[in-house]
């Protein structure tokens, strides 16, 4: 059960990131005087699509493999027959995540081109910020992760 939760979890944490990086944004613009309504729409609109795509992302993968590991079935294979069945299926796992990569970017230039052809209602460098902290906010979870790994283990 906690594998089929985990996408949403990670969704999450990716979401919280997400939120923070926004709200520094619009402290930043507040600071220098620039902060109005479509800092905040431009923020909402990257850290949206930003979210929305790592959820996509892992329900995608994690439908790719379970698809995959149905073709499998239940029974045990010696490492002969499972690098075999993963040569045999790889191109099709593949395919599925070639294809969630092309929607994913597709969504996030629609993203920008939307925030420049609407730029009287969305900041585009509001929107742009966090569609490219996606990398930063998972080095974090990983930190924590390796944190609560550490405390487990004693």
């Amino acid at each position: 059960m906690k594998a089929k939760l985990t996408p949403f979890i990670e969704t999450a944490f990716v979401a919280i990131g997400e939120a923070l990086v926004s709200l520094i944004v619009m402290l930043v613009f507040f600071l220098f005087g620039k902060f109005d309504y479509t800092v905040a729409l431009g923020a909402i609109l990257g850290a949206g699509v930003i979210t929305f795509n790592f959820l996509f992302l892992s329900l995608t993968t994690n439908k790719a493999v379970d698809d995959v590991m149905a073709l499998r079935g239940d029974g045990e294979m010696d490492e002969e027959a499972a690098a075999e069945f993963a040569k045999e299926h790889a191109q099709r796992f593949q395919n599925a995540v070639r294809l969630s990569f092309i929607i994913r970017t597709f969504s996030m230039l629609a993203a920008l081109v939307l925030a420049f052809l609407l730029s009287s209602v969305f900041n585009v460098i509001a929107t742009v910020i966090p569609l490219l902290m996606l990398r930063p906010i998972i080095y974090v979870r990983e930190l924590f992760r390796r944190k609560e790994d550490g405390k487990h283990e004693s």
